[in-house]
């Protein structure tokens, strides 16, 4: 059956026209629901004129801003496909992204002028952006002289809105198609637990907005319910300690990894209350015992949560009832989502308290990825998609994480994955074979160790094997420390065995 949806700008701005959509908290600049709608359809009409057909990726390089979440319901009412790329990678590596998105249209604001450029001539994309010097298609000059386009559809569920680019086990891009409908039931999921409908909420938007946690895990479910967004340009920490301790500024929700809670706990004044909060969002690892305890000393139970971009991103939510006495847990399935802990070998489900890895299914969830088909992918599986992470489920249905099956690790919630890392090391003069491991690290969540065999009658820098890899590769992806030894410990089969490794790194 096809699911046929309805302009979310539109039918707010219908409903909640003087109340204010998105505001900035760098810039000042507010805009209410009247004046969001606007914009999206003023913006829709110069994707238009500037060629954009129904299917064609748009893609954007651009600090946190309104018209970043613009561009997003432009694409929609379009037909066009968003793709938002991570700022944190390097030049090379967004080029990548660029060739297998088949840009129409890459979009960026001032800070990621030059780099839009040089993307630009690698790729021959045509460019367009907003708040650079000499822009070429200046969005808000368009956007003044343009005719609003309605919201009127058609906006099929199975309508792809956007492309967001995870690597896979291989170390490939792989980019993760969100539709239209899995938006909507991805909102239905944490609307109820984290109580975004009701009362308008107000949301905080701290994490960036390339990133499915960032965009769709409380964002646009905000928005879809008619609340208000106030979009920080980066995180940074003493303004999002002020903001959310004191009620007179009136957020209600907040989302942030781990490393990003403790930032603002370190830097809330004495007086801080976050009684006024509703929901606070936890994802990319467990809540520290002393943050989450911190928090709700002072009124607020954090809600820890688990998923992945092709999830939603949303897969679990801890009910803030069970904070304290399921702290090692990651919450409970949400309601339109159904979960299996299976074991990888056998393929049955193990019992409770067992690890399995986790499979999931239900309509928030990707149907698929970029350019791949569903049928020869490894991540997926008869309707579920096989996460690769190992948990646990109690008695209870508290899901717990155990580890990965899958060959990566989260740093500062970013996934790194091993093997992109391992081949940038290996192209070094000096290696003969790499392999990459994360590692626990209080501040980061875990951090990566580079442990290397070097080519015959050479000798291998840690310095100068680091620096090689930071010219390459985000800084987040650059092992802090490497460790040369004379051969890996091997299986039977010839693969490393990076248990071992993790053992003897201690």
């Amino acid at each position: 059956m096809v699911t046929h949806l309805t302009d979310w700008v539109s039918y707010n701005a219908r409903r909640h026209g003087p109340e204010i959509a998105v505001d900035g908290i760098d810039s000042g600049r507010q805009l209410t629901w009247s004046q969001f709608e606007d914009r999206v359809a003023r913006l829709s009409s110069v994707l238009v004129d500037l060629g954009i057909e129904r299917g064609d990726r748009v893609g954007l390089i651009a600090d946190d801003d309104w018209r970043v979440l613009a561009l997003q319901f432009a694409c929609i009412r379009t037909g066009a496909v968003y793709v938002p790329f991570n700022w944190r990678l390097t030049v090379d590596e967004i080029a990548v992204l660029c060739e297998d998105a088949d840009l129409a249209l890459l979009l960026h604001d001032g800070t990621w002028q030059d780099t839009a450029t040089t993307l630009g001539k690698k790729s021959g994309v045509p460019l367009a952006g907003w708040e650079g010097t000499d822009v070429r298609n200046d969005i808000d000059v368009l956007m003044d002289g343009a005719a609003p386009m309605a919201g009127t559809g058609p906006y099929l569920g199975d309508q792809t809105a956007q492309i967001l680019y995870t690597s896979g086990t291989t170390g490939l891009p792989k980019g993760a198609l969100i539709t239209l409908g899995g938006l909507a039931w991805h909102a239905l999921n944490v609307q109820h637990e984290m109580a975004i409908g009701g009362p308008p909420a107000r949301y905080l938007s701290a994490l960036p907005l390339f990133h499915a946690a960032g965009l769709n895990a409380i964002v646009n479910p905000t928005l879809m319910a008619g609340g208000r967004i106030s979009v920080m340009r980066r995180f940074d920490p003493a303004r999002a300690a002020e903001l959310l301790g004191d009620s007179s500024h009136g957020f209600t929700h907040f989302n942030a990894a781990p490393v990003m809670y403790r930032m603002v706990m370190e830097n809330a004044s004495d007086s801080a209350d976050f009684s006024h909060i509703r929901a606070g969002m936890v994802g990319g690892g467990a809540i520290p015992a002393d943050v989450g305890a911190y928090f709700s000393e002072r009124g607020l139970e954090l809600q820890a949560g688990w998923g992945a971009t092709e999830m939603g991103p949303s897969m679990t939510l801890m009910p803030k009832a069970s904070r304290a006495a399921k702290a090692h847990t990651v919450g409970m399935p949400v309601q339109h989502v159904q979960m299996r802990v299976v074991d990888p070998v056998t393929l049955e489900d193990v019992a409770p308290g067992e690890i399995g890895e986790a499979w999931v299914r239900g309509p928030a969830i990707s149907p698929g990825y970029w350019r791949r088909e569903p049928e020869n992918d490894e991540a997926t599986a008869e309707g579920w998609f096989k996460s690769g992470d190992a948990v646990s489920i109690d008695e209870d249905g508290f899901v717990a994480l155990r580890g990965r099956f899958k060959d990566m690790y989260k740093s500062g919630g970013e996934n790194v994955f091993c093997a992109e890392v391992e081949r940038v090391i290996v192209s070094h003069r000096d290696v003969q074979d790499a392999a990459v491991v994360g590692v626990p690290h209080e501040k980061w969540g875990e951090v990566g160790y580079a442990v290397v065999v070097p080519e015959a009658g050479r000798t291998v820098d840690e310095s100068g094997l680091i620096a090689h890899v930071a010219t390459r590769l985000a800084k987040y992806k650059v092992p802090v420390k490497v460790v040369v030894v004379e051969d890996f410990p091997r299986n039977v089969t010839g693969k490393i065995q990076k248990n071992v490794l993790r053992d003897m790194l201690g």
